[in-house]
This record gives C-alpha cells, sequence and structure tokens, in this order.
C-alpha cells in the first residue's frame, strides 16, 4: 500500500487544508450574523419613517442605524473577501496535493 502523507510538505499541507474546512463554515455564520444584523437595521429604519424627524431621539437613533448599516457592509465585504481567499486556497491545495488527488481520483483495481 502506498503512503498518501509521506512527506512533510504533503503533511504540511493536508493541516493547511484541515484549517481551511474548520474556516468555511466559521466564516459562513459570521456573514449570516452580520447580515441578520443588517436586515434588522434596515428593518428599524423602515419603523423609524412613521415617527418625528425632527425628534432628537429619532436623530440619534437614525444616526446610529446608519452607522450599523455602514459597518455591517464593510465586514460583509471583509468576510466575503475572506471567503473568496479561503476557497482559492483550498482549490490550490487541492490541485497540488498529491494526496488529495490520489483520494479523490482513486485508480481503478486499489
Amino acid at each position: 500500500m502506498e503512503l498518501l502523507l509521506n512527506t512533510q510538505q504533503e503533511r504540511c499541507r493536508m493541516e493547511v487544508y484541515n484549517e481551511y474546512l474548520k474556516k468555511i463554515p466559521q466564516l459562513l455564520t459570521q456573514l449570516e450574523a452580520v447580515e441578520k444584523m443588517y436586515e434588522k437595521a434596515l428593518m428599524e429604519e423602515q419603523m423609524l419613517r412613521d415617527k418625528d424627524p425632527a425628534d432628537h431621539s429619532v436623530i440619534l437613533y437614525a444616526d446610529r442605524l446608519a452607522r450599523t448599516k455602514a459597518q455591517c457592509e464593510t465586514r460583509m465585504a471583509d468576510i466575503r473577501n475572506q471567503c473568496e481567499l479561503v476557497f482559492a486556497l483550498k482549490t490550490q491545495i487541492e490541485a497540488e496535493s498529491s494526496a488529495l488527488q490520489a483520494l479523490t481520483h482513486p485508480k481503478k483495481g486499489e
């Protein structure tokens, strides 16, 4: 039987690959939380439309919601960029790893 993780480089690749597999669901969970926060801010903005726009409390609350939305937009973009990078690096390891190639495309008769 051929050893798949027979070099230090291949073992290192597998460690990094496993880290990517763990990171992807974490990033997606973070994205979901930030998107939910953004949707809540949008809903609250809609609710504020019925309130007196000259009211000081309404102005302060609207400002806070605007800041929250801006922060969410920035964070969502950051998480998406991180996801794109992790997926690209994961794909690169899949292409370069002889162990993953052997596991995903086994030779017939083995």
